[in-house]
Formats: structure tokens, C-alpha cells, sequence
């Protein structure tokens, strides 16, 4: 059965970019800057990989989200969850995210500028978040969002879970 998880990272050279928080042309520069086309191809044959931390904060978070949909969709990217994308997987109302689930929240101590997603853009982020895994990996490098130690992906690795939201309710079971 494949590990929902744990994926295999691209055996091609790479760029990697994170923490985005939203920050559409911010990121639309660097693609640029690094070569790539609209669609992700590097005449170089390159791939970018995204280490999570794609919204909240930033002017345009549903942007950016599709932005690297596109990308990952086209086999041009891949892309790990952060803390941030988690929060919305679990439902967690934190600073920043009121462009995903209203604003003001009980966690809002300041307001952001931020495009509001529509109930269309939350299914699409929803359902793309939950494809994503936590860990991107080959014989040669380990990408995560977050410290990752041995013990913590060889749990993973033996999770049944189907989803990240189930793995989270189950580990935060287990240490209560």
C-alpha cells in the first residue's frame, strides 16, 4: 500500500522554495527569476518543490494555492504541508487564516489584508491540501516543513490513517 504520507521526491535537479504566506507576486517573480515557465517547465529540465507555508498572511493565499495546484498538476512541482495548510485540514482557526474561514476569529489579533477564499475556493484547497504529503524523499535528501526525526517518519511510515486530519486526531490522542 502506498504511504499517503511519504512520497517520493523528483530524481531531477530541483529549487526549492518556501513560506510563501500568500504572497502571489512574490512568488510569480522567483518562478520567473529561476527560469520556469507559467506551467512549471525549466528549459533545464528543472522541478520546483514547495516546503509548505503557501498561504495565510500574505495579500492572496487562494492565489498562491493555485498557483502551485497548477504546477504539481502539470508534474512540474511537488509540495509538502506546513503548519499553516494543517491548520486548515484540521479546522484550527489561527492569525492569519481568516481569508480561509472569516474574519475577525477567536484567533485573530490582527487583521490581514488578505482576498477572501470563496465556499468553491475552500473545495478546491480542501481537496488539494489533502493530497499533499509530509514528507518528499529519496536515498539522498528529506524534505519536510518542520524538524523530522527518524523515530517521527518511521511512525509515519507504519500510520494507517487515510488522511492527515485522522493521523493529527490520532497522534494528539495519543499524547493526552
Amino acid at each position: 500500500m502506498k504511504n499517503i504520507f511519504i512520497q517520493r521526491i523528483y530524481d531531477a535537479p530541483i529549487d526549492i522554495i518556501g513560506d510563501i504566506h500568500g504572497e502571489i507576486d512574490a512568488l510569480q517573480n522567483l518562478i520567473q527569476i529561476l527560469g520556469y515557465d507559467r506551467d512549471g517547465n525549466h528549459n533545464e529540465n528543472r522541478k520546483l518543490i514547495f516546503v509548505g507555508d503557501l498561504c495565510d498572511r500574505g495579500l492572496d493565499s487562494v492565489a498562491v494555492i493555485k498557483l502551485v495546484k497548477h504546477l504539481v498538476d502539470n508534474g512540474n512541482a511537488q509540495c509538502v504541508l506546513g503548519n499553516h495548510e494543517l491548520n486548515i485540514l484540521i479546522h484550527s482557526k489561527r492569525e492569519g487564516n481568516g481569508w480561509f474561514f472569516g474574519s475577525p476569529h477567536e484567533d485573530d489579533d490582527k487583521k490581514f489584508n488578505s482576498k477572501e477564499a470563496s465556499l468553491h475556493d475552500r473545495e478546491m484547497i480542501i481537496r488539494f491540501l489533502s493530497t499533499l504529503p509530509l514528507v518528499l524523499e529519496s536515498e539522498k535528501i528529506r524534505v519536510v516543513h518542520a524538524c523530522w526525526d527518524n523515530a517521527s517518519i518511521a511512525s509515519l511510515m507504519k500510520d494507517k490513517s487515510k488522511s492527515v486530519k485522522e493521523a493529527y486526531d490520532l497522534f494528539t490522542k495519543r499524547i493526552e
